[in-house]
């Protein structure tokens, strides 16, 4: 069976995205891989662009790091307004929309995934989930739309549930 095409939220608003995330769930990644404890923050600047603040645990040297980037919508003029970002860290220049999120109502969840090209032949697919606290809302609207999106889009087997130990 193949999996349907991803589809982003439409009509998405930057500006009730921003704020604290905590990583619920994710797929594990090299640029993620023994981290913990991980918590987002986006902060508008004046150019519109978004501050993307990226905090985590290291499991293997046990100290905390934190990485800054920026993210753009990816196409500002689209009057849909889709979900979707180009974000990019340590001043590389990004033109690929390699942020999209498939769901969220800003204060409880975030549901988010990205697929880039590795090699001309392959490419590598992430996900998260993210709530505004350090677990995920046991709400029944949150667990369904969080759940109804992973079963349309997500190979289970690959989920990391990521541990938030405490407030950093």
């Amino acid at each position: 069976m193949q999996r349907p095409e991803v589809d982003s939220l439409r009509f998405f608003d930057v500006d009730r995205y921003l704020g604290k995330w905590y990583e619920i769930q994710r797929y594990e990644n090299d640029f993620q891989e023994n981290l913990d404890c991980v918590q987002l923050r986006y902060t508008l600047n004046e150019d519109r662009s978004v501050q993307v603040s990226n905090s985590a645990f290291s499991l293997l040297n046990d100290s905390t790091i934190n990485v800054v980037g920026t993210a753009e919508l990816s196409f500002p003029d689209d009057p849909l307004v889709p979900a979707k970002l180009n974000v990019t860290f340590f001043g590389a220049p990004n033109n690929v929309s390699n942020y999209w999120v498939l769901d969220t109502d800003y204060e409880r969840f975030s549901v988010v995934w990205n697929c880039q090209p590795v090699g001309e032949e392959q490419s590598e697919e992430n996900f998260w989930i993210l709530s505004r606290t350090p677990t995920l809302p046991a709400d029944t609207e949150v667990l369904y739309r969080v759940h109804s999106i992973m079963q349309r889009y997500v190979d289970r087997s690959l989920l990391r549930f990521t541990r938030q130990l405490d407030e950093r």
